[in-house]
């Protein structure tokens, strides 16, 4: 009898099955790899949160004898090199206070365009108060000015007023607030020209004995 109406034995239908399952799996493609999970985010502590305390003053200097003299923080060189005006004007401040005001006025209209104001503050946390109240300011620094702790802020980033807070010793600090109309389109400037005026300031107060 001829062989050609027989089945095919169960091995080849094996191995043709095989071949069949092998060439499926080789024309399929790859499933793509499992994108990694996002690294968690840490939180990033806000600038309130970064602030430590105060730090103390190495080289304590002494501003006691110069409360009612405040003009004298600056000398008439010094004044003429930041465009101000001479003389300068002693004024009484809060409770009874001294503070200094220089002005640069323009000729002949006379209006001010540049003004600064000094002040002392002795026998009071004033500086450790305005480190803990003024931080949320728009403008906020935490600095030191050769070597002593300082405070620069604004209250409005927009105009060219500039507060620069010095603590030269345990209770005692100088202010020093500068406006300057000519820095209108680069406001933050006003700090810079702040930090260089209280820089200018410290070396005319003595050392605490």
């Amino acid at each position: 009898m001829s062989n050609e109406n027989q089945w095919p034995s169960p091995v080849a239908l094996i191995a043709a099955s095989s071949v069949i399952m092998l060439a499926g799996c080789a024309g399929a493609p790859s499933a793509p790899a499992p994108a990694p999970a996002p690294a968690p985010v840490t939180p990033q502590p806000s600038p309130m949160q970064t602030l430590g305390p105060v730090p103390p003053v190495s080289s304590p200097r002494d501003i006691a004898g110069l409360t009612q003299r405040p003009c004298s923080l600056l000398t008439l060189q010094q004044a003429t090199g930041f465009q101000l005006d001479l003389p300068a004007d002693q004024l009484t401040g809060t409770h009874g206070t001294q503070r200094c005001k220089w002005t640069t006025t323009t000729s002949p209209a006379h209006e001010i365009v540049r003004m600064l104001d000094i002040t002392l503050s002795v026998n009071s946390s004033d500086f450790d108060a305005a480190y803990n109240r003024d931080r949320g300011l728009p403008a906020f620094e935490v600095t030191d000015i050769t070597g002593y702790p300082a405070i620069v802020r604004m209250t409005n980033a927009n105009l060219p007023i500039c507060a620069v807070r010095i603590k030269v010793a345990e209770q005692q600090s100088i202010f020093v607030d500068y406006e300057d109309k000519t820095l209108n389109k680069n406001p933050r400037q006003s700090c810079e020209v702040g930090k260089r005026i209280a820089a200018a300031v410290l070396t005319n107060v003595p050392p605490k004995s």
